[in-house]
């Protein structure tokens, strides 16, 4: 497995900077954030809590089937020691899709089966595969917004050939598919991608109906990486955020793949596609370990706008007090409608599953408390943080003593007042923020679409009684 053991020269095809990768691993923004990648692993060989046994196979927890709430909670803390790894920046580590891996074969037989192919079959030995070479998955749902006004088979036919990815032709051992997905995250680090859609599709879009799983190095497609965020011209001590890592986004151009039918999981059904991502288990999930994430990420922020403050002098202030113990109950509301998904989740199919709802109510609201931290963090380093120097200068003999006296204050020396000051901006000012920022108020769907989703799904019964009753003993009252 090449992300495991870090080679990932193996014939995948990958563009940066308008220019084919021939070596990943001589570029910075690969290598430096496939180490982090890489803790994943090795934290289940420094800790026996990340391994259980089935039977005599050892296996990563992130695969362990929940049957209780206990199950759930032991998850969510091996989801938080590896969101530390990247302070919870890294969103699709390989725990993300694993979660949902973990009960894919609990759900399998909705897929059902057509001519020629076991689609449930296909998914079960898929999951098995994973769990058995604990292979790290990308997956890509997305699709290029090329006009919101037309459907997809609509596109197609006026000759938008990469609007999805769609089925150019059948075969009796396959298809030959043809399209792209966008936005499809680490997907240049990742083993495999797993390919879906989200509902959605219209009944003239069945060519578009597909879900299946492929090496990343297949023949065909094509890994094109956004611009990094990355400043390899600087230290860390400049950008201590941006120069660790990137979460790579990227399109996948499907430039006439070969798909065999023993990796399909769903193939020219648009019901079946629609209802993938629920009906394979995978949304409730997944959804566990992204709000767990996303918790790490939050305190992260939180710490540091308490920290600036503290450091800076401002903690004396009844304003900032305030503002910093709004950010501390934000934190403390994620934390325990985290543990209640667990406390009030239910058995589904033999598997324990969180409360959808109650994740929802984390998504709607997340993308709110992060941005309440970032203004915070902003507003405290304010003018502070856009002044600072590159960290050289303090060793310029001509000025460093200089400024290392103008930016020492009673409560910090300069060095240290400038590096919490370039943390600051880095998550606040600059393109690795500000894609963090994007990406957590995005990467769960649209907020304003949660919070419906979470209105036409709450259970508002026992409400509707109580205010009956109230009207009811007014209306007999009234005669």
């Amino acid at each position: 497995m090449t992300t495991k053991n870090g080679q990932l020269n193996d014939g995948r095809e990958v563009y940066l900077n308008g220019n084919y990768v021939s070596n990943l691993a001589s570029e910075a923004v690969f290598s430096r954030t496939l180490k982090i990648i890489q803790r994943y692993y090795d934290l289940q060989h420094e800790n026996k809590d990340h391994t259980f046994f089935e039977g005599d196979i050892q296996s990563s927890v992130m695969f362990l089937t929940p049957k209780s709430p206990a199950d759930l909670a032991k998850k969510r803390q091996i989801y938080e020691e590896v969101a530390r790894e990247s302070y919870g920046m890294l969103g699709r580590t390989p725990d993300f899709i694993n979660a949902g891996v973990a009960v894919l074969e609990n759900y399998a037989d909705n897929l059902g089966s057509g001519d020629h192919i076991n689609f449930a079959l296909n998914a079960k030995e898929w999951a098995n595969h994973v769990k058995r070479e604990d292979t790290f998955v990308s997956h890509a749902i997305q699709n290029p917004q090329v006009d919101r006004q037309k459907g997809l088979s609509e596109l197609l036919d006026s000759g938008q050939e990469f609007a999805g990815v769609w089925i150019k032709e059948r075969r009796l051992d396959g298809v030959i598919v043809r399209g792209a997905k966008q936005v499809n995250t680490l997907a240049p680090l990742a083993d495999e991608l797993l390919i879906f859609n989200l509902p959605g599709l219209t009944p003239e879009d069945d060519k578009f109906a597909l879900a299946f799983a492929m090496p990343i190095a297949t023949e065909g497609v094509k890994v094109v990486c956004r611009k990094s965020t990355m400043k390899t011209t600087y230290s860390l001590a400049d950008y201590p955020l941006s120069n660790a890592f990137d979460e790579i986004d990227a399109f996948i151009l499907f430039d006439d793949v070969f798909i065999p039918n023993d990796a399909l999981f769903v193939c020219g059904d648009v019901n079946k596609s629609n209802a993938f991502f629920e009906a394979s288990g995978l949304f409730n999930h997944t959804a566990h370990q992204d709000e767990v994430r996303g918790f790490i990420k939050l305190e992260f922020v939180t710490g540091l706008a308490v920290k600036l403050a503290d450091k800076l002098g401002l903690r004396g202030f009844q304003r900032v007090q305030e503002m910093l113990g709004q950010l501390s109950v934000n934190l403390e509301m994620i934390r325990s409608c985290i543990i209640a998904s667990e406390v009030t989740g239910k058995m589904q199919n033999d598997v324990f599953t969180p409360n959808m709802q109650t994740l929802l109510a984390v998504r709607a609201n997340l993308t709110t408390y992060y941005d309440e931290a970032l203004r915070a963090i902003a507003e405290f380093s304010a003018g502070s943080a856009v002044g600072v120097p590159d960290f050289r200068e303090f060793h310029n003999a001509k000025i460093g003593d200089m400024l290392a006296n103008a930016m020492t204050s009673p409560l910090m020396d300069a060095a240290e007042r400038a590096l919490l000051l370039n943390l600051a901006w880095d998550i606040t000012g600059e393109s690795f923020g500000q894609r963090q920022r994007v990406y957590e108020f995005l990467h769960g769907g649209n907020p304003m679409f949660i919070r419906m989703q979470h209105l036409v799904n709450t259970d508002l019964s026992d409400a509707n009684k109580m205010i009956d009753k109230v009207l009811e003993n007014a209306r007999q009252d009234s005669k």
